[in-house]
């Protein structure tokens, strides 16, 4: 993720070019550069704006699909890339609303890519059981009415004499393996999920035993839908989240045993007293294991296609031919690209089906493989050279195809690429075009073709005059001359102030950690998050004013940015921000809206003391 963060300094605009002599001159020059500087981010984010407004969506989602009677949940309704007007919420009959709306504005650019966000959150309650649904809410965008699809609610009866430890119904706490697929070929992937179920607060957990995966390939994924969500299990009203997601590739076929893993969790169960900034809660570990899982995994039969290799689950696949017009002298090569979310590695080039006696057909090549994260699972691609020698001239037709188990549809499906039509003419007998290709240096050991042309020239014996001898000749200046430099440069080092160093950087040090807070405000950590504001906004005053951790109090902060003749406005709404992250520590807020208004106003701030007060 790429954020982009511009601060214009009013007194770091320089005038390098003719220095002005009147007040009138510089204030001239100084609006003839911010003017260019405006034409220039207008030219920059211009087309950025115009792509996000091609993909307006208006969505809704609720963070449970089930619901206890007497608990509550939370419905939210987004905008994505457009200005909205006239927001109009559904009736939400048969629930009370506990609070809402709240509304919330952001803006990201993720990859050189902006999006803009308008959200409408509601907290409601249900008032009886049954099964409901909650109307569509609309906008107006550019006169134009959109509406977010209907949201189906089933609302049940509470379990009143939960046995705690039965089944896990009841219990306050547990981790559950949940596996994608119970049955499975070899290849397939499976997404395994550890999945956290709970009725009380959590500050953290920490892994203590892992499985091996026997008899699987087993890759963690990293980029999740860790969101918060709300279930129902056995009649009780759990909050859930995945803690971890592995992709796993069964190796062979049989009932395959996923051993348990053991997670120390901390259960919140109080808070201790307030010192200053910090807070800290007060918790209770609580060792939670999961249940093994077994997977069956399944051998094909006999009746399976000549052409299938093994490849199993969802597949694409490409082709292209690098020329349709040779001669017996030129090769054939075709290049084919797979992609999909089975056993990448497993994968295996595709045959020609070419004729032997017409054809020398040589090894495969890989010329890329890659396996990244999509959506959640595991994806990849793999890119293939195939490469034939023609005997004989003629016309012929090439069709590269690919087989694989489709598990969606549980049946075999075989891809073919469009049909290449070769004109092969007669050549010289000189076949050159494998062996000096560089793409083929298989080919080049099999086969050594003779060298017809050659040239001849005097080897030189004398070394000194040579390049060599002049190269090793400076070599030693070149190194001495360096050293000295890394010196001056360390002696310099060494001699800077290390208050006024800290100075400098502590808006860049701020600003990085108001990027972590930003991962954290997209992953809904509401606790991470609020503890990386307040180390960003007090490890900023630290730095920038030179105060120690022993003396930093709200006193002292706001006296010395007093004393640096900051505006009362920064003061007051600087003081806010380290005041709402010592009450979200204390109290657990976990409001998403509160949370960008906080991350905003902390980067405006530390921006406008920072221009007030000037490196």
């Amino acid at each position: 993720m790429v954020q982009a963060s511009i601060i214009i300094r009013k007194n770091e605009v320089a005038l390098w070019n003719n220095p002005p002599n009147s007040k009138r001159e510089i204030v001239s020059s100084i609006r003839k550069m911010t003017n260019k500087i405006f034409q220039i981010l207008i030219l920059i984010i211009f087309p950025v704006l115009l792509t996000a407004q091609k993909n307006v969506s208006f969505e809704a989602f609720c963070d449970a699909k089930k619901v206890v009677i007497g608990n509550y949940f939370e419905v939210n309704f987004t905008l994505k890339n457009a200005d909205g007007k006239n927001f109009t919420p559904p009736s939400f009959n048969g629930f009370d609303i506990l609070s809402g709306p709240s509304s919330s504005v952001s803006t990201q650019i993720i990859n050189g890519v902006m999006s803009r966000q308008m959200g409408y959150s509601y907290t409601l309650m249900p008032q009886k059981v049954g099964k409901f649904t909650i109307g569509s809410a609309t906008i107006k965008v550019n006169g134009k009415t959109l509406k977010t699809n209907p949201l189906k609610m089933e609302v049940v009866k509470g379990r009143t004499n939960a046995a705690p430890g039965s089944n896990n119904g009841g219990a306050q706490v547990y981790i559950q393996a949940e596996p994608s697929a119970t049955e499975a070929r070899i290849g397939q992937q499976i997404l395994l999920d550890y999945k956290l179920y709970t009725t009380v607060n959590i500050d953290s957990y920490f892994p203590m035993e892992e499985s091996n995966y026997d008899g699987f390939f087993s890759q963690e994924i990293k980029r999740i839908n860790s969101q918060v969500l709300r279930e129902v299990v056995d009649g009780v009203q759990y909050t859930t989240k995945i803690l971890k997601r592995v992709a796993l590739y069964p190796q062979q076929a049989g009932v395959l045993k996923i051993d348990p893993i053991k997670i120390r969790l901390e259960m919140i169960t109080g808070k201790t007293q307030n010192y200053g900034f910090f807070s800290r809660n007060k918790t209770t570990p609580v060792v939670a294991r999961t249940t093994p899982v077994e997977i069956n995994v399944r051998p094909f039969s006999n009746d399976v296609p000549a052409s299938f290799d093994g490849a199993v689950g969802l597949y694409s696949f490409q082709s292209s031919i690098e020329n349709q017009i040779i001669s017996t002298d030129d090769a054939v090569r075709i290049k084919v690209l797979i992609n999909g979310n089975g056993d990448i590695k497993r994968l295996q080039a595709p045959p020609l089906n070419l004729p032997l006696d017409s054809f020398d057909v040589y090894d495969s090549k890989v010329l890329d493989e890659r396996i990244f994260e999509n959506q959640g699972e595991i994806n990849g691609r793999k890119m293939f050279e195939l490469v034939a020698l023609p005997k004989y001239p003629g016309k012929y037709v090439i069709q590269p195809e690919f087989t694989y188990y489709d598990t969606d549809s549980l049946k075999f499906i075989t891809l073919k690429s469009p049909p290449f039509k070769i004109a092969v003419r007669q050549g010289t007998g000189l076949t050159n075009s494998i062996a000096s290709s560089p793409q083929n240096d298989n080919l080049s050991e099999d086969i050594r073709f003779i060298k017809m042309d050659t040239k001849l020239r005097k080897k030189s014996s004398a070394f000194f005059g040579s390049t060599t001898f002049w190269i090793l000749s400076i070599l030693p200046f070149i190194i001495l001359g360096g050293a000295f430099t890394y010196k001056q440069i360390l002696e310099k080092r060494n001699n800077l102030d290390i208050g006024l160093l800290k100075s400098r950087r502590a808006n860049k040090l701020a600003l990085l950690r108001l990027k972590t807070a930003k991962k954290f405000l997209d992953a809904n950590e509401h606790k991470s998050f609020y503890d990386e504001i307040s180390r960003a906004s007090l490890g900023y005053v630290c730095d920038k004013l030179s105060i120690p951790v022993s003396e930093l109090t709200k006193d002292n902060v706001r006296g010395k940015l007093d004393f640096l003749k900051v505006s009362t406005e920064n003061i007051d709404r600087f003081m806010k921000i380290i005041q709402t992250a010592e009450m979200a520590l204390f109290a657990g807020m976990d409001n998403s809206a509160a949370m960008t208004e906080t991350y905003d106003n902390a980067i405006n701030v530390i921006a406008g003391i920072e221009e007030e007060i000037g490196s």
